[in-house]
């Protein structure tokens, strides 16, 4: 029980607890505009959506294992190397023929480095995903003194 407790970083759980803090600050302030011209830039201009978002639950295995295909497709395109660590929070809108996702992912850089990036991501009833964008969310690890 003690390695446990010594082998479990302060840093860490400080960079989750912010993570989660912006995740949830960033979901409140959604707005689906934003997923309007991130959609119309991907030529998917008949998926506008004005509404209809509900939360997903990020620990739910599917969720996980939409948010790294997310990373690895963005690796495949960039020369990042991200490292996926987890969904932390998300939306989703059913769209009959398809699911959009909207998924706060935080993962590591190359160098070690705990980064939050937003990814949307369409899954088509085929089972065909698509990441139709990726960036980063930014937010600074503040240090308790």
């Amino acid at each position: 029980m003690t390695e446990v407790a010594t082998n479990f970083q302060m840093a860490d759980i400080t960079a989750n607890h912010q993570i989660t803090e912006v995740a949830n600050n960033y979901m409140k302030e959604f707005q689906s505009t934003e997923v309007d011209a991130i959609l119309k830039q991907a030529g998917e201009t008949k998926l506008i959506v004005p509404g209809g978002w509900t939360p997903v639950n990020p620990l739910d295995p599917h969720i996980q294992e939409l948010g790294r295909f997310a990373v690895d497709e963005h690796n495949k395109t960039t020369k990042n190397k991200l490292v996926f660590v987890a969904v932390v929070a998300g939306l989703q809108k059913p769209l009959g023929f398809a699911t959009l996702y909207w998924l706060l992912i935080a993962a590591k850089d190359s160098k070690g480095k705990l980064g939050l990036y937003k990814a949307l991501v369409i899954e088509y009833l085929t089972g065909v995903k698509k990441l139709l964008y990726f960036g980063a969310v930014p937010f600074v690890i503040k240090n308790k003194d």
